[in-house]
C-alpha cells in the first residue's frame, strides 16, 4: 500500500523493537522529538499525580494550619468527588474513542487536568471564589464567598477524576493496540510504572510545597503533555477500524521499522469485525452492549475485568493509596507518616518495573496468584493490629510489621498483580468491536465502587468512630475470594495474538 521510496525509509527486513518501545513509552511519541525521552508518558504521569495527590492532599487539609478548613466528612466528600468524576469519564469515552480516535481522545484527557489544577491554584482566590458562586446561585453575598473554597475544591477534584477515567483507560487501549505480541505486556506495564511516578511525585512534593506551588508545577507538566502529544500517531486498529489501511501500514513501519508490515497489517485487520456503515451511532451502541451482555466471550472478559476492578477498590489497595498517609498516622510512632508514604510510593514504582520485566516471561496468572495471596495477608495482619490497639487496649506502637512492612508490601503486590495486571488485560482480552464499549463499562463499575468505599471507609473508620480494624478483615476476606474466582475464570494470555486471546473466551 505504501510506495517503495517509503518503505525504503527501513533498511531492516527483520525489523526493530526500539521505535515500538520508544513510542509506547513516549505515550506514542512522533519519534523526532527526541527530548520526550525526558518527558515519558506524560498522561499516565499526570493521571498518577491525581491519585496520589489525595494521601497528603487530605492530611493537609484537616491539619489545624490547613489553608481551607474540612472536617473528616469534607474529606470523604473530596475524594468521593474524584471518584463520580472518574465514574462518568467513561460514558464520554464510550462517545468518543471510536469516533475521534484514541490519540484525539487521549488529549481531551488533558483538559480537564489543566482547569482542575488551576482551580486549586486559585481555590482561596477571591475572584475565583466570587465566580463560581455566581454559578452556582445568583444572589451570593461576601459571608457565602468565604464559605464555599471548598467547593472549588470539590469542583476541581471532579475535573481531574474525568481525567483520571479518560486517561487510564485511553492509554491502555492505545498502548495495547500499538504494541506487537510480544511486547504487549510490557508496553503496556510501562503505563503502570509512569502511573506510580506519579503518585510517588504527589507524596514528595504535596507535604513539603504549599498547595499552591504543588498545584502550580501539575499545572506545567498537563499543559507539556497537551502540547507534546498533538505529535503522536494514531492506532493502527483505528485507523483499519475506519477502512484507513495505508494509513496504519504507515503508522505499523514507523512502530516497526519495517521493510514490510503486511505480515502485521493482516493480522490487525483480522482482529477486527467488519461492521456496516449504515447503523447510526445509537444502535451501533446498543447492538454492541447486547453482545457484550449475550455473547460468553464478552461477558466472561467483562466479569474478568470486573473482579480485578473489585479487588483493588475493595481489598484495601486503592484505600491505602487514597488515605495511606492517614492511616499511617494511626499506625506508626518511631517513624513519621510521609517517610512511610514516600517509602510506599517508591514501592509501587519497583512494582512496575518488576511488573515490566517478568510479565511476559511469567504470564499474567502467576501475578495474580502472589499477589492475591500476599495482599490477603497483609490486610489480616492489619486488621488483627488495630483490633488489638483499638478493642483490646494494647500498645501496639513497636510493632513495626504493621506500621512499616504490611503497608508497604500490600500496595506493592496489589500493585504488580492488580494495577498492573488489569492494565495489560483491559487491552488483552475485549474484542477489537467492543473494546471500547466494554471498557467504558468497566470504569463506570470502578468509579462507582470506587465513590461507594472511599465515602464508607472513612465513615466507618472515623465518623462512626470503629476504627479501621473492620474495613481490613473486609478487604482480606474480598481478596482471597475473588482471586480464587479470577483464577479459575482467566485463561492465560501471554504470547497470544488477539485473535487467538478470542477463540479462547469463546470456547
Amino acid at each position: 500500500m505504501s510506495n517503495d521510496g517509503e518503505r525504503g525509509k527501513y533498511k531492516s527486513p527483520d525489523g526493530s523493537k526500539m521505535w515500538e518501545y520508544l513510542a509506547v513509552f513516549l505515550c506514542k511519541d512522533s519519534l523526532k522529538i527526541v527530548f520526550l525521552n525526558i518527558l515519558g508518558n506524560l498522561l499516565t504521569l499526570c493521571v498518577g499525580i491525581v491519585l496520589g495527590w489525595n494521601a497528603p492532599g487530605v492530611v493537609l487539609l484537616i491539619s489545624p494550619d490547613s489553608p481551607i478548613p474540612f472536617t473528616s466528612s469534607d474529606i470523604s466528600t473530596l475524594t468521593a468527588v474524584m471518584s463520580v468524576g472518574n465514574m462518568l469519564a467513561p460514558l464520554i469515552s464510550m462517545f468518543i474513542l471510536d469516533t475521534i480516535g484514541r490519540k484525539y481522545t487521549l488529549l481531551l484527557s488533558g483538559l480537564p487536568l489543566i482547569v482542575g489544577w488551576s482551580m486549586i491554584m486559585m481555590a482561596k482566590s477571591v475572584l475565583v471564589s466570587l465566580t463560581f458562586l455566581f454559578i452556582i446561585k445568583l444572589n451570593c453575598n461576601i459571608y457565602d464567598l468565604f464559605t464555599h473554597h471548598f467547593e472549588v475544591m470539590n469542583v476541581a477534584r471532579f475535573l481531574s477524576g474525568i481525567s483520571l477515567g479518560l486517561g487510564l483507560m485511553s492509554s491502555a487501549l492505545y498502548c495495547g493496540e500499538i504494541s506487537s505480541v510480544k511486547t504487549r505486556g510490557a508496553s503496556v506495564s510501562i503505563l503502570g510504572i509512569m502511573f506510580t511516578i506519579g503518585i510517588l511525585m504527589s507524596y514528595i512534593l504535596v507535604p513539603y510545597l504549599s498547595m499552591i506551588k504543588a498545584a502550580g508545577i501539575f499545572l506545567f507538566l498537563s499543559v507539556c503533555f497537551v502540547v507534546l502529544f498533538s505529535f503522536m500517531p494514531e492506532s493502527p486498529y483505528y485507523l483499519a477500524m475506519k477502512g484507513r489501511n495505508e494509513e496504519a501500514e504507515q503508522v505499523l513501519e514507523k512502530l516497526l521499522g519495517k521493510t514490510d508490515v503486511s505480515e502485521e497489517l493482516a493480522m490487525v485487520l483480522e482482529s477486527l469485525v467488519t461492521q456496516e456503515n449504515t447503523k447510526s451511532t445509537k444502535s451501533t451502541t446498543w447492538t454492541i452492549l447486547k453482545d457484550i451482555l449475550m455473547v460468553k466471550g464478552h461477558r466472561r472478559a467483562l466479569f474478568i475485568i470486573f473482579l480485578i476492578l473489585i479487588i483493588m477498590q475493595c481489598g484495601g489497595f486503592v484505600t491505602m493509596l487514597m488515605y495511606g498517609q492517614l492511616i499511617f498516622h494511626e499506625t506508626t510512632s518511631t517513624i513519621s507518616d510521609y517517610t512511610v508514604n514516600v517509602v510506599v510510593g517508591i514501592a509501587l514504582v519497583l512494582s512496575s518495573i518488576l511488573t515490566i520485566l517478568l510479565v511476559d516471561k511469567l504470564g499474567r496468572k502467576p501475578f495474580i496468584f502472589v499477589s492475591g495471596i500476599m495482599v490477603g495477608f497483609c490486610t489480616l495482619t492489619m486488621a488483627v493490629y488495630f483490633y488489638a490497639k483499638d478493642y483490646l487496649i494494647t500498645d501496639m506502637s513497636s510493632n513495626i510489621l504493621v506500621s512499616f512492612v504490611a503497608p508497604i508490601l500490600l500496595v506493592f503486590f496489589g500493585n504488580a498483580g492488580f494495577s498492573n495486571i488489569v492494565f495489560i488485560l483491559n487491552s488483552e482480552i475485549f474484542a477489537i468491536e467492543v473494546k471500547a464499549i466494554a471498557s467504558c463499562i468497566c470504569g463506570i463499575f470502578n468509579g462507582l465502587i470506587s465513590t461507594i468505599v472511599s465515602k464508607l471507609y472513612i465513615h466507618i473508620a472515623i465518623t462512626l468512630n470503629y476504627g479501621h480494624a473492620y474495613p481490613f478483615f473486609v478487604f482480606c476476606i474480598v481478596t482471597w475470594f475473588t482471586t480464587a474466582l479470577l483464577l479459575r475464570l482467566l485463561p492465560e494470555t501471554k504470547g497470544k495474538s488477539f485473535k487467538e486471546i478470542q477463540k479462547e473466551f469463546q470456547s
